[in-house]
């Protein structure tokens, strides 16, 4: 009966709600890892200055698998292609937590890249889900994947804090749960139905403006995964490993967090039509110092409402920079340009990610804050310079 029913099913709506559970999926399996990343590695190198290692292998090894990712899609289709990463990653986190189990550093970072080049495929979703449709849905679907991110930080942060003293193990226990999630995920593309992608029209002429901008807003999406990452990473680790807060706790801001990250880019469209891309990047830029500023009020208060306002000030940094990006070229031009901007993303948050537990250990976390602060303050003069002609 349910093969019948999905075989008269329209392929793209059956499609669009298979991508829909599968992102969910996938950006749990990612967001896990960003969470309990530091706090794991901290455990098992006993070491501060490694604490954020596992953290940026995530990062690297996705932004690594772009390229490759897409070439395998090209060459194999998207079916088969997305089937083996869900399973790679559920084998990983099973991986990952065989290397929590056994106090083994190199084993969960190991298990870490495969989860993470698995993130480089859950990219190719928001691509894939346009397979199909009419132009005309673009809009609505790409927010709806959007939502299905914010839904996938609950069951990829809250794990951890529900199952927080019921079992002698919670994170095995975790991370078990979500390589099951992942392997339902690849299970589900059986129903997955490949489309031809509708026939792309004329590319618009680039905006001279934005063109002038390309590199100075190259630099603004990197400093503002850069900075959010700064905080960001070894937060979990300074509420569990330095103030002794418990992992529920810690899950609540970065749950917070992350939904901060997500949700504020449902609001970006009515926003621009009252207001600049230039005065809507300055706003984010106020998010982003506020965050930083109340991040020095002790307690769990601070950590909530300080990663908070960062979350959404890098939303809004980061979706006007990559816009502006976006039309900045046309034709091939763009696959490039694009291609270079991302690559300059993942390495600022990369960087971030694999430093922040070596200068949380060196600098103290008002010394952290004092550090994002300077780099907020110099993307706001970044931003005064290329826009206020």
């Amino acid at each position: 009966m349910i093969r019948r029913a999905l075989a008269a099913a329209p392929a793209a709506s059956v499609n669009t709600a298979v991508l829909l559970l599968c992102q969910v999926a996938g950006i749990a399996g990612v967001v896990s890892i960003q969470f309990v990343g530091s706090v794991v590695g901290e455990r098992l190198a006993g070491d501060m200055r490694l604490a954020t290692v596992p953290v940026a292998v995530l990062v690297l090894s996705s932004a690594l698998g772009t390229w490759p990712a897409s070439q395998l899609m090209r060459r194999f289709g998207r079916r088969p292609c997305f089937i083996a990463a869900a399973l790679l990653s559920a084998g990983c986190l099973a991986l990952a937590a065989r290397g929590v189990e056994t106090s083994d550093f190199a084993l969960f970072c190991t298990a870490v890249l495969g989860v993470g080049l698995h993130g480089a495929f859950v990219q190719q979703y928001r691509f894939a889900i346009l397979e199909g449709q009419p132009s005309g849905r673009a809009p609505r679907l790409l927010t709806m994947i959007q939502l299905a991110s914010a839904a996938g930080i609950v069951p990829g942060i809250s794990l951890f804090g529900l199952l927080e003293g019921r079992t002698s193990s919670t994170m095995p226990h975790t991370l078990l749960i979500l390589a099951t999630l992942q392997a339902i995920s690849a299970l589900s593309f059986a129903a997955y139905r490949p489309q031809e992608a509708l026939a792309a029209g004329a590319s618009a002429a680039p905006d001279a403006r934005a063109r002038a901008l390309y590199w100075p807003m190259v630099a603004m999406g990197a400093g503002a995964f850069l900075v959010m990452s700064l905080i960001m990473v070894p937060t979990p680790l300074q509420m569990c490993g330095v103030e002794q807060r418990s992992v529920k706790e810690a899950s609540w801001v970065i749950e917070v967090h992350l939904l901060s990250m997500y949700l504020p880019s449902l609001s970006v469209g009515a926003l621009l039509k009252r207001m600049s891309i230039a005065a809507l990047q300055g706003v984010g830029l106020g998010f982003l110092l506020v965050g930083f500023t109340l991040s020095w009020i002790p307690g769990f208060e601070g950590h909530l409402v300080g990663l908070s306002l960062v979350g959404i000030g890098w939303c809004y940094v980061f979706v006007t920079a990559t816009t502006l990006v976006a039309r900045s070229r046309s034709g091939a031009e763009r696959f490039r340009a694009q291609g270079v901007n991302d690559l300059c993303v993942f390495a600022g948050s990369g960087a971030a990610s694999l430093s922040s537990g070596a200068l949380l250990s060196a600098l103290g976390w008002s010394g952290l804050l004092h550090l994002g602060v300077l780099l907020v303050v110099s993307l706001m003069a970044l931003a005064w310079n290329v826009h206020r002609a």
